[in-house]
């Protein structure tokens, strides 16, 4: 497991730039973590100590309203990391992680990752270059809740799920409907507008994108 750590982090986009040696370090003070599909990692106000990196899997970020209301802010995914501003701030942690699919993880300490801050001033910029990203990506995805309509914001999304799933993309009209803070009812509906277009074929717990460039036109219309 260590090469394995040691190989997947000299690789990830925050640690890459990191010396070999700090890097062999970290893989042996990793925590190891396997989730099946739908799993909570974690619940919003929860202790944080620690800092999680996706090895293999997806994992959705989401917030709980006071009435109860779960709305999914964010998908990540291998190499992207969570759990860093609770651990950079001493706070508890703002939103659950429930796992998309089954899930691999590793995790490090605060102290471990505080240390990385203070020693590599490289790793201190990616970081913040990555928490300045995901701020941007927040940021656009309130604007679309706000501005643009539900068909767009699912086609869009599909787009974004087809990056790493390809064109065939295994998810449930449930799971959609959480990651645009909608019903399902309504999720299908415009999922059925998608296909009458011919742009998407709907299978049980998938979807198969037949025609991008419809689903790019629906995406950024208004």
């Amino acid at each position: 497991m260590k090469a394995s750590i040691i190989d997947f982090l000299t690789k990830a986009r925050l640690f890459n730039v990191l010396p070999g040696k700090v890097i062999s370090e970290l893989a042996e003070r990793a925590e190891w973590h396997n989730f099946e599909a739908d799993v909570v990692a974690f619940y919003q106000g929860d202790e944080a100590d620690r800092l999680y990196v996706i090895m293999s899997g997806e994992v959705a970020i989401e917030t709980v309203s006071s009435e109860g209301r779960v709305v999914s802010i964010a998908s990540l995914s291998v190499g992207d990391v969570f759990g860093e501003m609770a651990v950079l701030d001493s706070g508890k942690r703002s939103a659950n992680v429930r796992t998309l699919r089954q899930t691999g993880m590793i995790s490090f300490g605060k102290s471990t990752f505080l240390r990385l801050l203070e020693e590599h001033s490289e790793f201190s910029m990616q970081v913040i270059r990555d928490l300045v990203k995901r701020l941007r990506d927040t940021d656009t995805q309130i604007e679309a809740i706000t501005l643009l309509p539900l068909k767009s914001r699912l086609a869009a999304l599909l787009l974004d799920l087809s990056r790493a799933d390809g064109d065939s993309i295994k998810i449930t009209q449930s799971d959609l409907a959480e990651r645009l803070s909608a019903t399902r009812e309504k999720v299908n509906v415009n999922l059925q507008t998608l296909r009458a277009l011919g742009a998407v074929s709907i299978g049980r717990g998938r979807l198969d994108i037949l025609d991008r460039a419809a689903l790019k036109r629906v995406a950024t219309s208004t």
